[in-house]
C-alpha cells in the first residue's frame, strides 16, 4: 500500500508483525491527513478478523427512570427530582417487563439504561426482575448496567465488587454495557464527570465481571474537552485491561451530543472525525474482537461509512415501540427503530454479509423465531453476602 504520509507506513509494518501501537502511533493516526489510508488499513485489520461478516442484534431498548445525581456536565438526560419533578419518570419492575414485551419476543437482547436513581437502582428491584425475565425469556440475554450503577449497589448494599457481581450473574445478567467508561484520563474526568465511578474502578468491576465469565462491552465518550493525548490513553488502558482479563466483546465510539447540557460549547463531533476515531480505535485495539458503530447515536451514513473504517457491527434494532432518551434529550436526529431489513440492506450495499447475533455474539438465521413464552424455568436466586 502506498502512502501520502510515511508514518502510516511504519505503523503498517507494525500492524503487520503482530505489534500492538504506542501512544505516539495512536497520536499520528489522529493527526494524519491520508484519511484514506488510515480507513483501508482499518478495514484490512477488521476483515482480519471478522472477514465479510457486519452483525446487528434484534433487541429491545428501554430507559427505565432518568433520575440521576451524578452531575455529569455532559448529559441532557438526567433529572434531579427534587429541583424538576416535571421531567421525572420512572419506571415500576411490572412496567419494565411489559415493555420489554410491547412488540412480541422476537429479540435476543435486552439493553437496559437508567441512571444513579436511589429508589431503583437496588438489588431488591433489580434481582427479581431479573429472574423473571430468565424464567419466561431463556433466549433473551440479559445486557444490563454500567460499571457506575454496580459501584452504586455494591456501595448501597456493602457489597465488595467480586460479591455484587457473583449476585448479578446469578440472576441471569449475560453482558454489562460498556456506558459510563467517558474518558479515562483522570484531570479530565474530574471536570465532566466527578461524582461517577472512577477510571480505575471501572476497569476493576469490568475486570471482575470477566473473571466471573460475564461479558462486557467498552466505550469512550469523545469530542467534548477531551484531547487526542487523552483518547490514545483511553485506548491503551482498554487494551491492557483486556489482556489482564480477556471479557470484552465490543469497543463502541459515542460522539458527544451538545444540545442542552454545560458542554454544549463544544459543539458537535464532524464526519470525519468520527470515522477517523472508528479507525484509530481498530487499529490500536488489537485485542479486541469488534468496533460497533451505534446507529442511533452517529446515524445509519456514518455507520454504513465507518463499516471501511474499522468497525464490524452496527448494533440494534431496537422494538418499534422504543424511545431511547439520552442522546434524542441531546439532540441525536436518528430514529427511534431501524427495521432488520433496512441494517441487511445497509450492510449488503457496503459490501459485507449481515450477521444476526446476541450480546456474546452467537449467530443466529436472519429469520430465526424464539421458543414459546415461558419455556424453561430457573432457580430462586439468594443475595450473595460480602
Amino acid at each position: 500500500m502506498r502512502f501520502a504520509d510515511p508514518a502510516l507506513a511504519a505503523i503498517e509494518r507494525k500492524l503487520d508483525a503482530g505489534e500492538s501501537l504506542s501512544m505516539e502511533d495512536g497520536l499520528a493516526l489522529y493527526r494524519t491527513r491520508d484519511i484514506h489510508s488510515l480507513g483501508r488499513m482499518a478495514r484490512s485489520v477488521k476483515e482480519r478478523k471478522s472477514g465479510k461478516k457486519v452483525f446487528y442484534v434484534l433487541n429491545r431498548y428501554i430507559n427505565s427512570t432518568n433520575v440521576c445525581f451524578a452531575g455529569c456536565t455532559f448529559c441532557s438526560f438526567a433529572a434531579d427530582e427534587f429541583k424538576e419533578a416535571e421531567r421525572v419518570f420512572r419506571m415500576t419492575a411490572d412496567q419494565v417487563y411489559a415493555k420489554a414485551l410491547e412488540t412480541g419476543t422476537n429479540f435476543n437482547q435486552l439493553h437496559i439504561v437508567g441512571g444513579h436513581d436511589p429508589r431503583q437502582l437496588s438489588l431488591d428491584y433489580w434481582l427479581p426482575l431479573m429472574r423473571r425475565f430468565k424464567e419466561n425469556l431463556p433466549h433473551v440475554q440479559l445486557s444490563l448496567f454500567t460499571a457506575a450503577e454496580i459501584e452504586y449497589m455494591a456501595k448501597r448494599h456493602r457489597l465488595s465488587f467480586p460479591a455484587i457481581v457473583a449476585s448479578l450473574k446469578e440472576a441471569g445478567l449475560d453482558n454489562v454495557n460498556g456506558g459510563a467508561a467517558e474518558i479515562f484520563a483522570d484531570g479530565t474526568r474530574a471536570k465532566i464527570c466527578p461524582n461517577k465511578v472512577s477510571a480505575a474502578d471501572w476497569l476493576a468491576i469490568h475486570e471482575e465481571l470477566h473473571r466471573q465469565g460475564i461479558a462486557s462491552n467498552a466505550t469512550m465518550l469523545y469530542g467534548h474537552i477531551e484531547s487526542i493525548e487523552d483518547r490514545v490513553d483511553h485506548f491503551i488502558r482498554l487494551r491492557e485491561s483486556q489482556a489482564r482479563s480477556p471479557g470484552y466483546n465490543a469497543f463502541i465510539p459515542l460522539a458527544f451530543h451538545p444540545d442542552g447540557n454545560e458542554l454544549s460549547y463544544c459543539g458537535w463531533t464532524s464526519g470525519l472525525d468520527d470515522l477517523r476515531t472508528f479507525a484509530v480505535a481498530r487499529l490500536m485495539l488489537d485485542n479486541f474482537d469488534h468496533i460497533k458503530a451505534y446507529w442511533m447515536i452517529q446515524g445509519l451514513k456514518i455507520c454504513q461509512a465507518a463499516l471501511h473504517f474499522g468497525a464490524d457491527d452496527m448494533d440494534g434494532t431496537h422494538g418499534s415501540t422504543d424511545e431511547e432518551m439520552i442522546y434524542h434529550s441531546a439532540g441525536t436526529q436518528s430514529g427511534q427503530y431501524v427495521d432488520d431489513r433496512e441494517f441487511r440492506r445497509l450492510i449488503e450495499e457496503a459490501g459485507y454479509v449481515p450477521v444476526r447475533r446476541n450480546s456474546t455474539y452467537e449467530e443466529f438465521p436472519w429469520d430465526w423465531t424464539p421458543p414459546p413464552l415461558g419455556s424453561a424455568r430457573h432457580d430462586k436466586v439468594e443475595l450473595v453476602e460480602a
